[in-house]
């Protein structure tokens, strides 16, 4: 992985890491908060921002500058919405990946870190720890949160599996979504969610296990993959993929499983993003998906030498990979002393205590 400072934006002492054809920008001006993310040298910023907030800092209130953040779940019209506009503190951990980390939120004793890893080619790890520095217990999930460019469909899977007589998916609507809107697409195998210039405001939620979801827009998806936890309570009715979207952008977003958290506790959720060509056609039901994504369904194997085997061999792959967070998280620990370190030189923790 390459590492270079660079100013983005109006903001300065922004990290650009690259790994392949892919490319992330993060700010240390706020956040923690990846601003860019891009796919070959040429490619086009896959993350929405707001360009009458490129460049600021310090404000009073949350603002939401678009990119990529980091929330604790449940929502909560005071506990979320906690102000990130302060400095970050950077520090590269031993085991190859770099650390972003807030200060401690005064209201809610919180401090939200972004650690960011390569992963193989063209793709990278982002983890999204939360710590109580409080003094109290709190129930709260790690939670990824993306703002995408205009224009493109989500892609989300829902649940599969052997026919049983109990339940296995649910799809969970806010209470100012329309189950009847025009851009949601409901299938057997993926609900869609297009993204329209005049949508109103709408919220939808899986508790899918498949342990991926997407966006595809203007001939680049962007895969995000993440470890489900079968034996785990989710937030928001067991939603573990949502999207938020309105006319300007849509949000994709994954959730870890709800955790109580003692003070000096911390929860770990990890992402693994890909981005790749794709060629473009509309996405209006799951066989658009299944073409466009190349999935292989399992029934089509005719033989050892059939190239799905190869697909499976990448999907194990991935899950392996995915699963791997566990150990992830206890390796974070090790460099927490780095982080640590690191956090005794931020004037703005010192601040914030």
């Amino acid at each position: 992985m390459k590492m270079k400072k660079i100013t983005f934006q109006g903001w300065k002492n922004c990290i650009e890491l690259t790994n392949g054809e892919f490319r992330i920008v993060v700010t240390t001006e706020i956040g923690p908060r990846i601003v860019g993310a891009f796919l070959g040298p040429k490619g086009a910023n896959l993350l929405y921002l707001d360009k009458k907030l490129l460049g600021t800092s310090n404000q009073k209130v949350w603002t939401n500058y678009g990119g990529h953040r980091i929330w604790h779940a449940p929502e909560d019209s005071v506990r979320s919405y906690c102000p990130d506009s302060r400095k970050v503190v950077m520090a590269e951990l031993r085991d190859g990946g770099v650390a972003f980390m807030a200060p401690r939120e005064e209201l809610t004793g919180i401090v939200k870190t972004i650690n960011v890893y390569p992963e193989g080619n063209n793709s990278f790890r982002i983890e999204h720890q939360i710590r109580n520095e409080g003094l109290w217990d709190i129930e709260a999930a790690a939670w990824g949160i993306t703002q995408l460019m205009p224009g493109g469909t989500a892609i989300l899977p829902q649940n599969r599996g052997p026919e049983g007589l109990v339940p296995n998916r649910s799809v969970n609507f806010w209470p100012y979504a329309n189950p009847a809107d025009s851009r949601f697409v409901f299938g057997d195998r993926f609900v869609l969610v297009k993204q329209t210039a005049k949508g109103a405001p709408t919220k939808i939620g899986l508790n899918s296990g498949e342990g991926w979801c997407a966006y595809i827009n203007k001939n680049t998806a962007f895969i995000k993959q993440f470890e489900y936890f079968d034996e785990n309570e989710y937030p928001d009715l067991g939603s573990s993929i949502e999207v938020y979207t309105e006319g300007g952008y849509l949000e994709l977003e994954t959730l870890g499983p709800l955790a109580i958290l003692e003070p000096g506790d911390e929860v770990t959720h990890s992402e693994y993003w890909t981005a790749a060509e794709v060629e473009q056609i509309p996405l209006n039901n799951d066989q658009d998906v299944i073409d466009m994504l190349g999935i292989v369904e399992d029934d089509e194997c005719c033989d050892d030498d059939c190239c799905c085997h190869d697909h499976e061999e990448e999907k194990k792959a991935a899950k392996k990979a995915a699963k791997s967070s566990k150990k992830d998280a206890k390796a974070a620990k090790k460099a927490d002393g780095a982080k640590k370190a690191a956090e005794k030189k931020a004037p703005a923790k010192k601040a914030a205590k």
